[in-house]
């Protein structure tokens, strides 16, 4: 059961109701595992100029595991794929235009780990991962409502440390993502995890595999994203690439949360 009292009205500022967002719009009240698939576009962006690198999928597994007054521990699994800008195949290897070099393509799975995130959104620790240091910031809200409409914002700025590339710049990115649900599903209290999607913008220094040294630029990425409760539910195309690179995880999720932690180069 949730600690948590659904408001009779929605606050867009009220802290306990930014925290009550927090956990039934990107995840649950309660403990059930939720799916969020991403669909979007890698971009390269060097003296402003926005040039398409590739397109990906993500699929991510998401379990609140604890619940308390003033914070909450999410265990999160995700999958990242590569793919090509023209045919939508998998990406094995990347041609990187900025250098003439082709590179092989960075592993996929970044996790699993548990973040405890208080009230306010921010978190106080997380799940090491091998082979990073991560520093995060979060910030979150305010929300929008308009009509049957609620927007959260939430926004994370993280500092990557590569602990076994020693000779690697730290990575940064900044991740704006505004997420969207009914307000009739927020202010339902029979409704535990309410249908969501949302729009994710990225922006980051060069990821470290790409191998562009000290050239200027950063990266782009912008993304759609849905959150489903069922796999089937899931596009085709992502249930297709993680049937065939992770059957393990197609067949039990939630099991995978318990998994042996993995990461992929920033």
């Amino acid at each position: 059961m949730t600690l948590l009292t659904t408001p009779k009205a929605l606050s867009s500022t009220d802290p306990d109701h930014l925290d009550f967002l927090h956990r039934k719009l990107l995840y649950a009240l309660d403990e059930r595992p939720v799916f969020w698939w991403k669909r979007g576009t890698k971009y390269g962006v060097i003296d402003g100029e926005a040039i398409p690198m590739w397109n990906m999928w993500v699929f991510f597994v998401q379990r609140v595991v604890s619940h308390r007054e003033g914070s909450f521990d999410v265990a999160s699994l995700e999958a990242v794929y590569l793919t090509d800008l023209d045919s939508g195949d998998l990406l094995d290897t990347w041609h990187n235009f900025y250098t003439g070099e082709t590179l092989p393509a960075p592993g996929r799975l970044l996790g699993p780990e548990t973040q405890t995130f208080r009230k306010n959104g921010s978190s106080i620790a997380a799940t090491p991962l091998p082979g990073l240091e991560i520093e995060r910031t979060h910030t979150l809200g305010p929300a929008t409502v308009v009509g049957d409409d609620v927007w959260l914002s939430f926004d994370s700025s993280a500092i990557v440390t590569r602990t076994n590339l020693a000779d690697k710049p730290q990575f940064r990115i900044n991740d704006l993502e505004t997420f969207n649900a009914k307000l009739g599903d927020i202010l339902d209290p029979d409704v535990m995890s309410a249908p969501a999607s949302a729009t994710l913008h990225l922006i980051s220094s060069w990821q470290g595999w790409l191998n562009m040294g000290d050239r200027p630029g950063s990266q782009v990425t912008r993304l759609i994203a849905r959150k489903t409760f069922d796999f089937e539910n899931i596009p085709d195309q992502l249930q297709d690439l993680m049937k065939s690179t992770y059957p393990e995880i197609v067949s039990d999720p939630v099991a995978a949360l318990d998994r042996a932690p993995e990461s992929f180069e920033q």
